[in-house]
């Protein structure tokens, strides 16, 4: 018979069935057993086809590009309104006050001179009122308004797939959809001049990214070369803009010269 000293120890459970109370074992967190219905931690990451990276990789530039090109159309549209406003202002102000010059000052001009000056005042007056009514029918505020609007339709499209690190095909689709629906709600396209100046301005923005990262690198003349590749579209844009406007400025005035020293009389 064993000695009682060594007789098992027995204590009535407690509610878990532990028959030492206050001794349970105190767990770490990371060894605790989850609860019952909570799901456990995610450490995968999802698949991500390359296919989709790609086209979002894709949709990003192209997009980026497109709002751009629309921005920049908008703007010129503008600058293109007000020379107009300016050119046809100026143009009618000489029909005026031209006329009245020389009837003030017939005693001073000769008769051939004044001629000249009335037939190139005729000549601004009718290039005023034709390509007046020509650049009034094409209507450059609404375009403006209607190419600024895109821009930001695309921007909040180009905003959400900038966003989504991990788009799916439903996504990818839905937003699509989106930038269609962008560019058809604005009904016209912009300038070819548009599409290459925001082409250039995403290469140059990525070229100084790179110059800033790797400085002394052969980024530098690239980077160059784009910024002069910059301006000279800069000026071909204001060459596009203002062209026609000087012409109605400088044309009749031109014109004028030529008839003068064609039709100049002969010396006695």
């Amino acid at each position: 018979m064993l000695d009682p000293r060594f007789d098992q120890i027995t204590a009535p459970p407690n509610s878990h069935g532990d028959p030492y109370p206050g001794h349970e074992p105190n767990l770490s967190p990371s060894m605790q057993p989850p609860l019952p219905h909570e799901p456990p931690p995610r450490t995968w990451q999802p698949y991500y086809p390359d296919e989709l990276q790609q086209a979002r990789a894709k949709y990003l530039r192209d997009w980026r590009i497109v709002k751009a090109a629309r921005f920049n159309a908008a703007k010129r549209l503008e600058r293109k309104q007000a020379a107009s406003l300016l050119a046809f202002a100026l143009a009618g102000t000489a029909g005026f006050v031209v006329p009245f010059f020389t009837l003030m000052f017939a005693d001073k001009l000769v008769p051939h001179t004044k001629n000249v000056l009335d037939f190139a005042c005729y000549v601004s007056g009718a290039l005023s009122l034709s390509i007046g009514l020509v650049e009034q029918a094409k209507n450059h505020p609404a375009m403006s308004q209607r190419f600024h609007k895109c821009g930001l339709a695309v921007n909040s499209v180009l905003r959400r797939l900038r966003n989504a690190p991990y788009p799916d095909e439903s996504l990818l689709d839905e937003l699509t959809r989106a930038y269609e629906q962008a560019l058809s709600d604005c009904d016209h396209n912009h300038d070819e001049i548009d599409q290459t100046i925001a082409f250039t301005k995403d290469a140059l923005d990525a070229a100084r990214h790179f110059a800033t990262v790797n400085p002394r690198s052969l980024a530098e003349d690239h980077l160059r070369t784009l910024e002069k590749r910059m301006r000279l579209l800069r000026l071909q844009e204001l060459a596009h803009i203002y062209w026609l406007y000087t012409a109605v400025w400088l044309g009749p005035a031109v014109l004028g010269f030529i008839v003068w020293l064609s039709l100049s009389p002969a010396a006695p």
